[in-house]
């Protein structure tokens, strides 16, 4: 039993590789477009039931994101059809196009057109992809002239989430020149001994003038050739001594991590993507550059549209970015309005997915949770909504403690405002300014007050302040209070 128990163990693991197949069949039908007198025919591989040209559809675990294949110079879409076969295992529907002429940029705006016709297919009632389509998750790939082709696409298209080409070819216009366009994850599997499109001419320079996020895994004794399945054309490279079907198991390691990682959101293959397994591969040179990513959509769990009259245990769920080297951390807020003008409540740089709050008066409230990797990267919740009842001892015992901080006047303004606030009891009071990333800009006050009213005045230019939205929050004793300003300048 327990020989038998360690080689489904053993089998699993291997399973899970991403060179290996995914838990789909592959299923393929052709197409034949016309992009303004452009005739392109095209094979569309997807998941399916079982493997075969023209069999149904898998209908249950989609929707399915797209990949868009250009081939190389003067060679045909038939020539990959075992990576074709292998992407749709792994849950994506690949359409390749038999390119009608070698004109780069014509070719790119065809993967462009390829993809949008799969997306058209998503709401088209007589086609077998119809709301099987995942329109968000696009990526692009090829070989050679068809990776450069990618690339230029890429540039055109915002909408690509990740390009991934073999061996790409510098084209007419460079695309080395601008791969800063490009928005999407840059992703350049390139052959070390390609003799065709040398990396130290074509892939390196690319990387090199490429934005964050990219990397550019290097298959050691790779040539151009061999990342088809046709053997023809070796004669033409015979620099790699890598064998060929070593050669395509790499490439369908390293091509379905990132396509996995960034088309599926399976942090699972982020290892061989970008994490320790393709860092520590023998059998590539690994070069990469990463920055602090979106984390994903997440929701609230509690309190969601109820009636409270104790402590609060807020809750939501955990979320994560695709760059697994960032650290998410969360900011809670709470207003009394929906569009957060009236801030009562913050707390920031919170790493559990709960935390717990006594509010001083009863009412109607709204929170919502802002998940960040960096100030730029960041992600809200949904809103939700909650009600607070208070015993009438509660409220006496609470008013004591009542602090009022009002709406600044005027607002908006040019260079200064005032800001008046009111307490009860001696207490040390602070107000301070942050910007809308939560970030302190300022403090406007922090010493202790008798009980009264109170005004100061916010200066801009001697805050150096830009023009913008800023919140300011009092903090007395155990309480904060938060309203927003407007500055123009």
């Amino acid at each position: 039993m327990k020989s038998f128990l360690i080689f489904i163990s053993l089998f699993s693991l291997a399973v899970a590789q991403p060179e290996n197949p995914g838990p789909y069949k592959a299923g393929w039908t052709n197409v034949t477009l016309n992009r303004g007198g452009r005739v392109i025919n095209a094979i569309i591989y997807y998941p399916s039931f079982v493997e075969g040209a023209g069999v149904q559809i898998d209908t249950v675990h989609g929707p399915y994101s797209i990949i868009a294949f250009g081939h190389g110079f003067f060679m045909q879409n038939s020539y990959y059809t075992s990576l074709f076969k292998h992407l749709a295992t792994h849950g994506h529907i690949i359409i390749a196009p038999q390119f009608p002429d070698n004109s780069h940029l014509q070719l790119a705006y065809d993967l462009i057109f390829c993809v949008n016709h799969i997306k058209a297919q998503n709401q088209n009632r007589n086609s077998i992809f119809y709301k099987l389509v995942d329109t968000l998750k696009v990526g692009l790939s090829g070989h050679s002239m068809g990776g450069g082709s990618s690339l230029l696409a890429s540039t055109i298209d915002t909408s690509i989430v990740v390009v991934a080409p073999l061996a790409a070819a510098e084209t007419n216009p460079s695309i080395i020149s601008s791969m800063n366009k490009i928005r999407a994850v840059v992703y350049l599997i390139t052959a070390q001994n390609d003799g065709i499109t040398p990396p130290q001419t074509n892939q390196i320079p690319m990387y090199n003038n490429a934005n964050p996020i990219k990397a550019i895994p290097i298959l050691k004794g790779a040539n151009h050739t061999k990342f088809m399945d046709t053997r023809f054309w070796d004669w033409t490279d015979p620099r790699g001594y890598l064998t060929a079907e070593e050669q395509l198991r790499l490439t369908r390691k390293y091509l379905t991590g990132i396509f996995n990682l960034f088309l599926k959101n399976d942090t699972s293959f982020f290892k061989y993507a970008f994490g320790n397994y393709v860092q520590n591969d023998t059998s590539v040179i690994f070069n990469y550059q990463l920055k602090p990513l979106y984390p994903l959509p997440f929701n609230l769990v509690f309190p969601v549209d109820t009636t409270l009259s104790e402590n609060i245990n807020f809750k939501w769920r955990s979320t994560f970015s695709l760059n697994l080297y960032d650290t998410v951390k969360y900011k809670l807020l709470i207003a009394t309005d929906s569009v957060f003008n009236n801030i009562v409540f913050v707390a920031d740089q919170l790493s559990d997915t709960s935390f717990s709050l006594s509010l001083n008066s009863g009412g109607n409230y709204f929170w919502k949770v802002i998940a960040y990797t960096s100030d730029s990267t960041t992600t809200e919740s949904n809103i939700s909504k909650f009600s607070l009842l208070l015993s009438d001892m509660e409220e006496n015992s609470l008013n004591l403690l009542e602090f009022q901080l009002y709406q600044n006047y005027p607002n908006p303004f040019n260079s200064s405002t005032k800001i008046r606030f009111k307490i009860l009891k001696d207490v040390l009071v602070s107000i301070k300014l942050f910007n809308p990333l939560g970030e302190e800009v300022g403090t406007l006050i922090e010493e202790p007050k008798f009980p009264g009213e109170y005004e100061i005045e916010v200066d801009s230019i001697s805050m150096k302040l830009k023009s913008g939205i800023y919140i300011y929050q009092m903090m007395a004793g155990q309480y904060s209070f938060s309203r927003k300003f407007l500055l123009i300048k």
